[in-house]
């Protein structure tokens, strides 16, 4: 795969995690700008109804007097939420007080300041507005603070309220969330998230970088190898031609020249290993474990964060559900008992003064019903000279006034129903699909000594509890919920964060452990190239050297008079062009079955007269004493090309001497079948590791594994050069081999 194509994958990649990334965090802001609507809603219509109620409470007139009546269809049989009625009720208050007691407007900054308080006590903080609005044009007419926009996208609005409705005149509250919260949450988080994954790629693109570069190096030095080597073909032939007429001087000046020519390669390829290994960034490995441990350090913050804000949520969900449950208990079990026991009690036994406005309003209302049969639900508003704050909504509200009447007015004790709430709770949490088990525990403030429970009487790790209701004025006497084990409903109502977390852990994990590979292939390349320079040193310069300095002493005539000396440098000579000329002629094969242009000529070859005469030349030229055990019968033929099957059976024991201790006993044996003919070399050498035996038929391998234990040396050609040759006969090359005790290669050669 090119480079290109490998960073192009990379910064898609990157790209892709990033916009799921962006994706759930957007998805989870929405999510929270929801909640923090409702919240909003919620105070909002606790400050609208606190502010108009207490615009009665200064009206100029006496204590427990009637200002005003509200009013509203009471259908047969349907039950009214709360809430809805308060809602409906303050808005028609507001709209009396301006047209009927001359209030000029309703206030924005007494709204606006009692929302303030309420939100911070929910901890939303932001920047708030009210604004005064014709609905039916949407024109802002007046406004707390006219720098909030409803466009702002960090903005979350109220419902509207209606001051007064027959010119089209609401308030709502606008709170737009600070920029710097934000980041705080979300943002923050998401950048250094995103910093992370883009450092682990560039790290891990740096790497690919300096691996292909390398790789490109290494390239050009063996193609500067291979076109060496193809160069010396002739010359070393004419070499050892020359050595037979002694022209020494014409040796040496011939081996002089390619001495340079390697020399030269030599030099260029350790100029560009010097280069890599000063020009290569510095801790890239570590960098890219930085960065797993950023992301994953993250995901446990981003979790914790999910975890919180959802579990807030669950937390809000429940108290909303025990409202309706402490509500409808006062309403719907304590009251009807209250009033069985006190069947003299009337809401209205003392009532206040009627001001003439409510006076004509309920006579109207009777006229009405006297007249068609309509019936409507009735709500009174009494002026009491003190400020009355709205903390709860209006439902616990009611649930608080039905309590003190109860308290205050019942000739006998009418206990909460701890059974009854938490049935009406059950239900209600199985109405709004509530997932999870919730149980509802009464308590004494502030000792908190358990009075009732339902379910279980402890609080386990990891549930989630509401914040207490009290059952009286002085707080002695509370009730909570607690829900359990909801675990498992963040999980999964946290999702759309947690995926894209996992999966840029997952993508940070990936680059690391590419990267790792990279920096393995990398350090494998740069043993390679260094073995690959000391293989030339080696098998090409060294036999150049001796060649060429043997033909500077012949020519000197100094061993003139030493007969025997000479001959032997004239066979050093001779052994030294032999191997440079079997390297040429093995890099030159190799070049022709690459292109296509091999020519074998196959003929039937006795095997044992080729085995024995390969034996008989290690036994001569070998260093260290070598035992060759010859299994093959006499009339054993394989059908190849005779010069290819020498060379290649030729490598093979030459491994099996090379990778030896100081003695070593091979077993050349040959056998003909039905279908083709096997050739097996055994030897007792070193034998070869199992995890590098599927490697070391690839080109240069046996430079790559870096073994010098035997020191034996060369470019790795050789058993490439036999899985080529025997694969361009059509037959098939095995290996097995037992590291320290044997190693055995299987050439199979199908017949003519």
């Amino acid at each position: 795969m090119k480079l290109r194509t490998v960073i192009s994958l990379s910064l898609v990649s990157l790209i892709a995690v990033v916009l799921i990334q962006l994706g759930g965090m957007l998805y989870a802001f929405h999510a929270q700008m929801q909640e923090a609507e409702k919240l909003l809603n919620k105070c909002f219509w606790m400050s609208f109804t606190e502010t108009v109620d207490n615009l009665v409470n200064n009206l100029p007139y006496p204590d427990n007097s009637i200002a005003i009546i509200a009013y509203a269809p009471n259908p047969k049989y349907k039950r009214i939420d709360g809430n809805e009625r308060n809602k409906r009720t303050s808005q028609q208050v507001a709209q009396a007080l301006q047209r009927v007691y001359g209030i000029k407007e309703i206030p924005l900054a007494t709204i606006d300041s009692v929302l303030h308080n309420k939100l911070r006590k929910l901890d939303m903080d932001g920047t708030l507005t009210v604004e005064r609005i014709n609905v039916n044009t949407n024109e802002v007419l007046a406004s707390t603070n006219p720098q909030v926009s409803i466009r702002n996208f960090a903005a979350v609005t109220s419902e509207t309220a209606f001051t007064f409705k027959s010119r089209g005149e609401a308030v709502r509250a606008i709170l737009s969330f600070p920029a710097k919260e934000m980041e705080k949450r979300l943002l923050l988080l998401s950048f250094i998230t995103w910093l992370l994954l883009g450092t682990a790629v560039y790290a891990l693109i740096v790497q690919m970088k300096s691996v292909f570069r390398q790789r490109h190096d290494l390239q050009k030095q063996q193609q500067d190898f291979y076109t060496l080597a193809e160069e010396m073909k002739h010359p070393v032939s004419r070499m050892e031609n020359l050595i037979t007429t002694e022209n020494w001087q014409e040796i040496e000046a011939q081996s002089n020249v390619l001495f340079e020519r390697t020399n030269d390669t030599l030099a260029h390829a350790k100029a560009e290993i010097r280069q890599g290994s000063t020009g290569r960034p510095i801790s890239l490995k570590a960098i890219s474990i930085v960065s797993l441990a950023g992301v994953f350090l993250l995901l446990a913050v981003w979790s914790g964060y999910l975890y919180y804000i959802t579990s807030q949520k669950i937390r809000y969900q429940a108290e909303e559900q025990l409202e309706e449950a402490f509500y409808r208990e006062a309403d719907l079990h304590r009251y009807p008992l209250f009033t069985k026991a006190n069947p003299d009690f009337n809401w209205d036994s003392s009532p206040g003064e009627f001001l003439p406005y409510p006076r004509r309003m309920m006579n109207e209302l009777y006229k009405v019903y006297l007249e068609k049969g309509y019936r409507y639900r009735v709500q009174l508003s009494v002026i009491r000279h003190l400020y009355n704050k709205f903390d709860e909504d209006f439902r616990v509200k009611m649930a608080y006034d039905i309590q003190d009447t109860i308290s205050l007015r019942s000739r006998v004790p009418i206990p909460f129903s701890l059974q009854f709430a938490d049935s009406v709770f059950r239900k209600q949490l199985l109405e709004t699909g509530f997932p999870d088990r919730a149980d509802i525990r009464w308590i004494r403030y502030p000792s908190r000594e358990l009075i009732l429970y339902t379910g279980s009487p402890t609080v386990d790790f990891g549930d989630i509890t509401t914040r207490l209701f009290p059952l009286d004025k002085d707080s002695t006497s509370c009730i909570f919920a607690v829900v359990r084990s909801p675990q498992r409903t963040i999980m999964s109502t946290t999702w759309y964060m947690q995926v894209p977390l996992l999966i840029a852990f997952l993508f940070v994990s990936l680059c690391v452990f590419f990267q790792i590979r990279m920096l393995r292939a990398q350090r494998r390349l740069e043993q390679f190239q260094k073995d690959f320079t000391y293989s030339m040193i080696h098998d090409m310069k060294s036999p150049l050297q001796s060649v060429m300095m043997g033909a500077h002493i012949l020519a000197s005539g100094k061993l003139a008079d030493k007969p025997e000396k000479l001959v032997r440098y004239r066979q050093v000579m001779g052994d030294e062009c032999e191997h440079l000329l079997t390297l040429s002629n093995r890099v030159v094969m190799l070049t022709e079955i690459d292109r296509g242009e091999l020519e074998l000529h196959k003929e039937e070859v006795a095997l044992r007269p080729l085995l024995r005469d390969i034996a008989e030349k290690y036994q001569l030229k070998a260093a260290k004493t070598v035992h060759f055990d010859i299994d093959c019968e006499e009339g054993c033929s394989v059908y190849a090309d005779a010069f290819c099957l020498r060379e290649i059976l030729s490598n093979l024991v030459d491994n099996a001497v090379k990778y030896s201790n100081e003695e070593v006993l091979i077993i050349l044996s040959g056998k003909k079948t039905e279908d083709e003919t096997i050739v097996r070399v055994h030897d007792s050498g070193i034998g070869i590791p199992l995890s590098e035996q599927h490697k070391i038929f690839n080109k240069f391998e046996r430079v790559a594994s870096g073994s010098r234990k035997t020191g034996a040396s060369g470019f790795g050609l050789g058993l490439n050069y036999v899985l080529q040759v025997v694969s361009a006969h059509g037959g098939m090359v095995k290996v097995e081999s037992m590291e320290g005790s044997y190693s055995e290669f299987t050439l199979q050669f199908p017949l003519r």
